[in-house]
């Protein structure tokens, strides 16, 4: 746990480092360079990592997913491979929704 909670610190001064990098070349960036394609491909990589993070909260057995979640969300799928406990059923301080294991049942 203290190892989790120093590699989020870790993680917020690095953050906070690049924000006026990235302020920086955002300023420099045409305007006209960026399309829907590139949305589309910003959407891809967040789908893959919330994707992989639930499949790993949840502890999913399917491997083909998970690697190809990985590889499309990396290297934001590093990270959670770091912090996100497997089988947890907590992703990021957000609790997922059991996969059926609870006792209670609608009649």
């Amino acid at each position: 746990m203290i190892i989790r909670t120093w590699l989020l610190r870790i993680f917020g001064v690095v953050l906070v480092m690049w924000t006026p990098f990235v302020a920086q070349a955002q300023n420099t960036v045409n305007s006209s360079t960026w399309d829907a394609g590139n949305s589309g491909v910003s959407a891809l990589w967040i789908f893959a990592n919330i994707s992989y993070a639930g499949m790993r909260a949840q502890n999913h057995a399917g491997a083909f997913w998970r690697v190809i979640a990985f590889i499309f969300g990396f290297p934001g799928t590093l990270l959670t491979l770091i912090l996100v406990e497997e089988g947890s059923e907590r992703a990021y301080g957000i609790d997922l929704p059991r996969r059926g294991n609870d006792e209670e049942s609608v009649n």
